[in-house]
């Protein structure tokens, strides 16, 4: 679920700044946020493949990136509380995960 997190965060962070992003959502004032966003991408595939091994972590990379970018462009224009709702799911899947990995 991290690895997911960052991609998804990642893929946010490069949706924020395209043509296509509704005005109607909170866009973050980061200056360098594509290379950010990029940066999140590549750290989020790198885990999978060091968690999964070359071939099925960038295959799971793949899948993962593929799904975020779906997820941040299909909430993001339904609106607010949807898009806000599945931010906050992410969020409580993480920390479940993270909370069930650390005990």
């Amino acid at each position: 679920m991290p690895s997911f997190y960052l991609i998804f965060l990642g893929m946010y962070l490069y949706y924020f700044k395209s043509k296509y992003y509704p005005h109607f959502l909170y866009s973050p004032q980061v200056p360098a946020a594509r290379l950010i966003g990029l940066l999140l991408t590549i750290s989020g595939s790198l885990l999978y493949v060091r968690a999964d091994g070359w071939a099925g972590g960038l295959l799971l990379a793949l899948a993962a990136s593929m799904s975020a970018m779906c997820m941040v462009q299909l909430f993001a224009v339904m609106g607010k509380f949807y898009f806000y709702g599945i931010a906050l799911v992410i969020h409580i899947l993480l920390l479940i995960q993270l909370i069930c990995h650390a005990s």
